[in-house]
């Protein structure tokens, strides 16, 4: 039996997706809660002593402490400073991060690779390798430099244009296939009907699915990313919709 960690707070939004992933398709593996707070780094430090061949990291404070809790890491987390996933090799924990991969996969089997993408809403950790099979990135930002600062992340072929207010973002959806939306505002006069949709937080526009052509939920999203955390981590490659959701949170 192999034994993974889930690193979470007290009431995980991951725990039961995992678990119904694993006992539907009777994997000889075990999923094992654990809330290490202000130990994670004694608790990654146990894994390989305990048997675990890995972790799972859900917090997104606890996975800037479980960079600085791994002695190896690969070059997605090095560049995001985050882990969200631990493998136990050799004796020895290496952190990765996940969450750019799943974008990229999520991207892909949507139709979008080298799609011209606006990004909405506050910037993320890993978002240059999340979006680096991206034709044009344009983002929407509440000051030049902010804007600026987004786009300073990709490289130079990549970069697209800033858009500083409702009307020049408007504008600017025109020339986009895909909307990314990471929270606050999004006028519905934003999104046109042969547009993707790519949120990873639900809109505040209770008629925001029905104003595109095609949509990547916050639901969704979260079951891809289960799929590849789990499949770098237990080296189990199930499709994200073995990963069962129970009600309707963001991501």
């Amino acid at each position: 039996m192999n034994l993974v960690a889930l690193f979470a707070a007290a009431q995980s939004r991951w725990h039961d997706a995992l678990v119904s992933a694993v006992h539907g398709h009777d994997l000889p593996l075990f999923v094992q809660s654990a809330q290490p707070g202000t130990a994670l780094s004694e608790a990654v430090a146990g894994l390989a002593p305990l048997g675990f061949g890995g972790a799972l990291v859900e917090d997104p404070e606890a996975q800037g402490a479980a960079f600085e809790a791994v002695p190896r890491r690969e070059a997605e987390a090095e560049e995001a400073r985050r882990v969200d996933a631990v493998k136990v090799q050799f004796g020895a924990a290496t952190g990765s991060f996940l969450w750019p991969e799943a974008v990229r996969f999520a991207i892909e089997h949507a139709g979008f690779t080298g799609a011209r993408i606006l990004w909405v809403g506050p910037p993320l950790p890993g978002l240059r390798s999340a979006l680096r099979t991206a034709r044009t990135v344009h983002v929407w930002q509440s000051s030049p430099s902010e804007g600026e600062a987004v786009l300073g992340r990709f490289p130079q072929p990549q970069r697209g244009r800033v858009a500083l207010s409702q009307a020049q973002v408007e504008a600017l959806a025109h020339e986009v296939d895909l909307i990314l939306y990471t929270g606050g505002g999004l006028p519905l006069r934003v999104l046109q009907p042969y547009h993707g949709l790519f949120a990873l937080k639900e809109p505040p526009l209770q008629d925001a699915y029905l104003a595109v052509d095609q949509v990547i939920s916050p639901d969704y999203f979260l079951q891809v990313y289960l799929s590849r955390l789990l499949a770098w981590v237990a080296e189990v490659d199930l499709p994200p919709d073995a990963f069962a959701l129970h009600g309707s949170h963001d991501s």
